[in-house]
């Protein structure tokens, strides 16, 4: 199965730092799973489609964790 992930991070820069940083993703599955006759198929496709969510998952922290950093860093030095 094969999925894109869409992050969009909103950050403040050094002149309009008010705002914390925030973020919007999506995930985006990109093609239908074969078809599936038994339980144990379905339980496979559905298992990948929570491994893609939770690769998003832990990509969208990070961005939002780095966002906050700059974010801190700018308020810090004002």
């Amino acid at each position: 199965m094969e999925c894109t992930f869409d992050i969009v991070v909103k950050e403040p820069d050094s002149i309009n730092f008010i705002f914390k940083p925030s973020v919007k993703f999506s995930l985006t599955q990109l093609n239908l799973t074969p078809e599936c006759m038994t339980d144990n198929e379905i339980d496979f496709q559905i298992d990948e489609l929570i491994n893609n969510a939770e690769e998003l998952r832990k990509g969208v922290k990070k961005k939002l964790k780095d966002a906050k950093s700059r974010h801190d860093k700018i308020v810090s030095e004002k």
